[in-house]
């Protein structure tokens, strides 16, 4: 599985995560092209690489998973994350690696989350 840290999501993980043999693109350092496009967009850019997109926004993607299934569209899997369970500050950074780099460990096909969404905890 691949993944692309939403804007939110700091780069760091991105490249600590590459450090460990990951292929994680960031949008802020990696794709600025991406920065500010709408979420649908990033959805199907997103599908389109078989990339999973991780992100904190949840009230505007599960919606897009909801009606891409709906309509018979598809994306490569969506990472919830949430401030409550693991902060986006530099204290929870090597959490967030350990939680990221599981999940990719254990999910390691381009289509391990094929419509699919999962929670990051």
């Amino acid at each position: 599985m691949r993944l692309l840290l939403d804007e939110m999501i700091s780069p760091r993980l991105a490249r600590e995560l590459r450090e460990r043999g990951h292929d994680v693109q960031a949008i802020k350092r990696d794709r600025p092209d991406l920065e500010g496009l709408p979420d649908i967009e990033i959805v199907w850019l997103t599908a389109a690489e078989r990339r999973a997109v991780v992100t904190n926004d949840v009230a505007d993607f599960a919606p897009l998973h909801e009606r891409l299934l709906a309509t018979g569209g598809e994306h490569f899997g969506m990472v919830f994350t949430d401030d409550a369970v693991l902060p986006r500050n530099r204290e929870h950074i090597a959490e967030w690696v350990d939680a990221l780099s599981g999940l990719l460990d254990a999910h390691s096909g381009d289509d391990a989350l094929l419509n699919r969404v999962h929670y990051l905890s």
